[in-house]
């Protein structure tokens, strides 16, 4: 997980980063946006809104008001009643007026001792309830007075008519608690106004910060960052495409501006190093030109141009411009291609030549039969002459149809089919294309069957890698520990893709810095990649690399 997560973040451009990082922040101030008007409307909806809890009293009021008067009415004319079939019905109208009465009053008594509630309100509605309770006590002794036929004592408590005495008192509560219910009403409508105006407020300052700061940050970003890390990029292309006159400059923040002048310092250090090389060209052409006709004859062809296949190749001597290490990749008639790396041993213009007439009879021998153990069984004959010469060759033919690969290795370092780990994304070794004979050397000169080919295939999307031992046994000055294949795939592993011409560049860097800048023998390396599915192809310029046009 932590590799793909490095991968992922090491393929992802700053521009990109950059818009990721405004897109994050213009979402986080989206949501607490959005936050805030579910808030809001969670406080006028959900929580409990004093100006309809006042609403609520008041239409409580008026319906024990109500209640009150009909009670009162319906008592009346039950202890007025003169005949026995009249108190019935009358009675039977008292009783369901007296439940409505109490219906109404049941939720007075909770909105009571609601300590939510107003005091004043709270003490108001005490006292109408109280005032209630006493007219119900009095119109409750006078029915009882009715229902068990004692005259004298309903005349004796209707007398001052006490009921309507109690009912203009309630009435009286009533009135107060109205005023109080109401100017409750009043000053919760207001404090809510006031709070939804904040509410409304502050809502529009973060709507008003968001359209600033997010576009304002943004501006900055490719201003500060992004133009100059372009204007830093285009430098550097024109340098790299040859432009090593100008300088590279950069105005700009003092990060960016170390980085454009380490560019420059690098720059003046390349002019040093080319006029030096062209210097010494001239002096070897000048002074030596045999050696230049060995290095010209051992120059690869143009790597050829294969549907569906990349290449990538390169040379580098470890001493002036001649190196014992020589590669070609060869198309041969029947429309395969044969690559071919070869290590004489020994430096300098002999062995170069040595290297010429191993180069020219390994490919007369590969045009007249393409077999790879033919090959170097003729080959071999180079060294008649030369008994105290050898080398290590690997002739690889590959079939760019059906991907086979037949080879034959005279102990040269093993070939290796790589691809790439989609688990851990590092680079594994497929296949090694390990010695299939002795060296080249007068030693096994006509030697029947000294060297056999041996066949394997290149699946879509292996890379075949063949290379010298310059390139493993790479090592620091006074030190044993060399490079190996374990050190060049660890650095290849760091590859976001591993084409041919990205790994031959990758594995010529690694050796160059383990050995601390200067080679101990020569490094040779061609690699070739198999695509998915073979396209039309363009070629490429001798030691390139050739891809597939898309």
């Amino acid at each position: 997980m932590a590799s793909a997560w490095h991968r992922l973040m090491t393929r992802t451009t700053l521009q990109r980063r950059v818009s990721v990082m405004g897109v994050s922040f213009l979402a986080i101030v989206l949501v607490l946006t959005v936050f805030m008007l579910l808030s809001s409307l969670w406080l006028t909806t959900s929580a409990r809104d004093p100006e309809e809890s006042g609403t609520q009293l008041s239409r409580e009021v008026d319906t024990f008001s109500r209640s009150i008067v009909q009670a009162q009415s319906a008592h009346q004319l039950y202890i007025t009643s003169s005949t026995a079939a009249r108190q019935t019905a009358e009675q039977a109208n008292r009783t369901k007026a007296l439940q409505q009465y109490e219906d109404a009053r049941t939720p007075l008594v909770g909105q009571s001792r609601d300590e939510a509630l107003d005091v004043s309100v709270r003490q108001d509605l005490t006292r109408v309830l109280d005032d209630a309770a006493y007219w119900r006590s009095v119109i409750d002794r006078q029915a009882s007075f009715k229902a068990n036929l004692d005259a004298a004592g309903l005349s004796r408590s209707i007398l001052d008519d006490p009921s309507v005495q109690a009912l203009q008192s309630t009435y009286r509560d009533l009135g107060a608690l109205n005023d109080s219910v109401r100017e409750l009403e009043r000053t919760s409508r207001l404090s809510l106004e006031a709070e939804r105006n904040r509410i409304r407020s502050v809502q529009l300052a973060v709507a008003a910060m968001t359209l600033l700061v997010v576009p304002a940050v943004l501006y900055l970003v490719r201003r500060w960052v992004l133009h100059p890390l372009g204007s830093l990029s285009a430098q550097l292309l024109e340098a790299a495409g040859g432009e090593l006159q100008k300088p590279i400059t950069l105005p700009g923040p003092p990060e960016l501006a170390a980085v454009a002048a380490s560019a420059e310092t690098m720059r003046r250090r390349i002019l040093d190093e080319l006029a030096d090389a062209v210097s010494a060209r001239e002096a070897l052409q000048q002074g030596q030109p045999l050696v230049a006709e060995v290095r010209d004859q051992l120059t690869a062809h143009d790597l050829p141009v294969v549907p569906g296949w990349s290449s990538a190749a390169a040379l580098r001597p470890a001493e002036g411009l001649l190196a014992g290490d020589w590669y070609d990749v060869l198309p041969l008639a029947d429309g395969r291609f044969a690559v071919v790396v070869a290590d004489v041993s020994g430096h300098g213009a002999r062995a170069g030549i040595v290297a010429i007439q191993l180069k020219r009879l390994l490919e007369a021998a590969l045009h007249l039969a393409p077999e790879p153990d033919l090959a170097l069984a003729m080959a071999a004959r180079v060294f008649a002459d030369e008994a105290e010469r050898f080398a290590s060759c690997v002739v690889v033919v590959v079939d760019p149809d059906s991907g086979t690969v037949s080879y034959a290795n005279a102990g040269h370092p093993a070939p290796v089919v790589l691809r790439t780990d989609e688990e851990s994304g590092g680079v594994r070794v497929v296949t090694e294309l390990d010695a299939t004979g002795p060296l080249l050397s007068w030693l096994h000169l006509d030697v029947p069957g000294a060297w056999q080919t041996r066949t394997t295939s290149l699946a879509p999307g292996s890379v075949l890698v063949v290379y010298t031992d310059g390139l493993t046994e790479a090592r620091p000055t006074g030190s044993t520990d060399e490079l190996g294949i374990a050190g060049v795939l660890h650095a290849l592993g760091r590859l976001p893709e591993l084409t041919p011409q990205a790994l031959v560049d990758e594995a010529l860097d690694v050796a160059r810095r383990f050995s601390g800048g200067r080679a101990r023998d020569d490094v040779t390396l061609v690699a070739l990649s198999r695509g998915a599915a073979p396209v039309p192809a363009v070629p490429l310029a001798r030691g390139g690399t050739q891809e597939p046009r898309t």
